[in-house]
């Protein structure tokens, strides 16, 4: 039968968990669980790939030294293309089998692709030829291996299942660049700045860090653990916005034991209620939680909402990554083109970006406190006539989320409506701007970490 559709509604968590703890953790809202595999079919038929990898290079083209790069193109169209079909292995194409060689060969390139896509894995081909854990914890050395960005929209199995928070795995990270004595720029710019926001660990501590290992010498070389004795053991304070939502992890019995009454209640609360946002709770019992790692939160993000991008404090100009992360890469592309004027899912349609994909980036600046989520409806309506500036993209003024409807008043005065055609704005000047996202990497060229 044809495959199953790759851009459905989002699946549920996989049925092996639900005979976990009464008590865990509910999926959160917004995007953790809403994650699409892929973005739609550009790719052309199999006789087309095959016609064009069979294709003889041109009698003037010299042989490159490492094989054709058109036939390696191709093939990797071709294996690209069978992994969103979901095709078996008995199913491929007899060429793409006598160059994958195995059975096995074929698992591991599915894998690879979905784990450098990032997907969940009970929305991806890699449930067929992987158990669920297995291919987290694969996924999980890939990420540390490139010093990457944690999945913020895989927390569901991340946080809740693995039980591997965001502060723990930055701490993983920061240790195993030490033990390897990488400088602190070796980390790239987003991994960083989130390190940076989690541990309190930025340029200065890191140095700092590194200089007290070193001053003990022999046994510095002899034992590189000590560096992780002189990383926090607790989250530091961060902002946490009230609508947030508060998600459970799978607690062993002893953990249990240990809650207080009022721990207790919070908990049953969680589970109770349909709503989980951080407001709804008693927030310094959601703190200490958190703290113990006993809670995560999810950021939700949805179609219909609007940020504005504040400034970027907190991020450190290191380098680029040079792994593939989807939801990374859009970032520097939402801090240029982002408006409070327009919806996540307008954006992703100036960008031709994934739709989920954005929602998951939009997530991760909302955490980090670059974009503003516009929660006030009538903030919405601010200043609607007058084109967006850059210093009112850029600013870190609140007013636009605090704004009233009494500023309908003032941009009746700049639009004016022609029954008869389309409406003009009057004594306005807009200007448009196109700009290469990848410039912004380039712009912020000092690190702007505190300290």
């Amino acid at each position: 039968g044809s495959p199953p559709s790759l851009h459905g509604p989002p699946t549920t968590p996989h049925p092996q968990h639900s005979d976990a703890s009464p008590r865990e953790a509910r999926t959160g809202l917004g995007i953790a669980s809403s994650l699409v595999p892929f973005p739609p079919h550009t790719a052309r038929s199999w006789s087309d790939l095959a016609s064009a990898w069979s294709d003889p290079p041109h009698p003037l083209t010299k042989p490159s030294r490492g094989g054709d790069p058109m036939s390696a193109a191709v093939e990797e169209q071709m294996v690209v293309k069978a992994i969103r079909e979901e095709c078996p292995w008995e199913s491929l194409p007899k060429r793409l089998q006598s160059t994958l060689h195995t059975k096995d060969e074929w698992h591991r390139r599915i894998v690879d692709y979905c784990i450098r896509k990032r997907l969940q894995w009970n929305t991806c081909f890699a449930r067929r030829v992987y158990r669920e854990g297995e291919y987290y914890e694969e996924m999980m050395r890939y990420l540390r291996r490139n010093l990457a960005l944690y999945p913020y929209h895989l927390a569901d199995y991340m946080c809740r299942v693995l039980r591997i928070s965001p502060f723990r795995y930055y701490c993983d990270i920061l240790f195993e660049t030490m033990k390897n004595e990488q400088p602190y720029d070796s980390i790239p710019n987003f991994t960083a700045a989130d390190a940076l926001r989690l541990t309190g660990i930025g340029r200065n501590e890191f140095i700092d860090i590194m200089n007290k290992c070193r001053s003990k010498k022999l046994m510095w070389k002899l034992n590189k653990s000590i560096a992780k004795d002189l990383l926090p053991t607790q989250p530091v304070d961060f902002p946490i916005e009230p609508w947030w939502g508060v998600c459970l992890v799978n607690f062993t019995l002893e953990e249990f034991k240990k809650l207080s009454e009022e721990e207790t209640a919070t908990i049953d609360k969680i589970c109770k209620e349909e709503a989980n946002s951080y407001v709804l709770f008693d927030m310094k019992i959601i703190d200490d939680l958190y703290k113990r790692g006993l809670v995560y939160f999810d950021v939700p993000v949805y179609t219909d909402d609007r940020f504005k991008v504040s400034r970027l404090e907190g991020f450190v100009s290191n380098k680029d990554q040079s792994y593939e992360d989807p939801i990374e890469e859009l970032l520097y592309a939402v801090f240029v083109v982002s408006s409070a004027n327009a919806t996540v899912a307008e954006l992703a349609a100036t960008l031709q970006a994934d739709l989920y994909q954005l929602q998951a980036a939009a997530s991760f600046a909302c955490r980090l406190g670059w974009a503003v989520k516009l929660v006030d409806g009538d903030s919405v309506f601010k200043d609607e006539g007058e084109p967006p500036s850059l210093s009112n993209i850029l600013s870190d003024d609140d007013e636009g989320s605090n704004a009233s409807i009494n500023s309908e008043k003032s941009n009746q005065q700049l639009l004016s409506i022609d029954t008869n055609g389309p409406r003009r704005i009057s004594g306005t000047a807009h200007v448009g701007f196109v700009v290469d996202a990848n410039v912004t990497s380039y712009l912020m060229m000092g690190s702007l970490s505190p300290g």
